[in-house]
């Protein structure tokens, strides 16, 4: 059975890049999943070359690990590293937010109210992967407004690794999606007041609570938590 659809041609690296970053997204690849060349360029309908191209482009963003003369695999981050990815992804998320704060304009904010709004109908439809999405497209744009670019780009290397991890576990369950829609909504409300305090300590609940339970647990890596997760969801079936 194939996991992923074959791609149409132009800009091939792009859509692969895409397709293979939704399934990662979507949980069709587990952390810790091996990523065979071979296998996706057929199921793509692509050369290897092509595929080999976009796991590259991934790698740069931490979501696969290519082993030379090995193999390519979904980044699978140890609790360790995860409580490192997410200390870093505060630390300068705090800054972007209180920058952007400062610089906002009308136009900015009925951007972000956009992103808010498509979240918002993402979590009302129950659309695991698409509210990750929206989610990471909500704080891009508050990265981009802080009007550091190399503050943004370091955001969205740190981050995106995260955004997946959190995606898969809203797939398997493991997301109360209401409490993500409305703890956005407080951070618009701290960023019109240009609140640096309560804009501080909202992305700090923020994004501790996305990664709270999993951090608690005694799993060792991310694949282990969420295989747990999955079949704790099986077995309520």
């Amino acid at each position: 059975m194939k996991t992923l659809d074959p791609v149409r041609s132009s800009t091939l690296k792009v859509q692969v890049v895409g397709a293979i970053r939704e399934a990662i997204f979507a949980g069709k690849f587990a952390p810790g999943d091996a990523l065979r060349e071979l296998h996706l360029a057929r199921d793509l309908n692509v050369s290897q070359p092509t595929v080999r191209e976009a796991l590259f482009e991934l790698e740069k963003y931490g979501l696969v690990i290519r082993t030379p003369n090995v193999g390519t695999i979904v980044a699978n981050l140890s609790t360790a590293e995860m409580r490192e990815q997410i200390e870093l992804r505060l630390l300068l998320e705090r800054v972007a937010a209180v920058k952007a704060s400062e610089r906002m304009t009308p136009a900015d904010f009925r951007e972000l109210e956009q992103r808010l709004a498509a979240l918002t109908s993402t979590v009302a439809a129950n659309a695991y992967y698409e509210s990750a999405q929206a989610d990471l497209d909500f704080h891009r744009q508050i990265w981009v407004c802080s009007g550091n670019r190399a503050l943004a780009a370091a955001l969205d290397r740190v981050a995106v690794p995260l955004f997946a991890f959190v995606s898969i576990l809203r797939s398997a369950g493991s997301q109360d999606l209401i409490r993500v829609m409305n703890s956005h909504a407080a951070i618009v409300d701290a960023l019109r007041k240009r609140d640096h305090a309560l804009l501080e300590q909202l992305m700090a609940e923020h994004c501790q609570s996305a990664y709270q339970e999993f951090l608690d647990s005694d799993s060792t890596d991310c694949r282990t938590y969420v295989q747990r997760r999955q079949s704790a969801m099986k077995e309520a079936v």
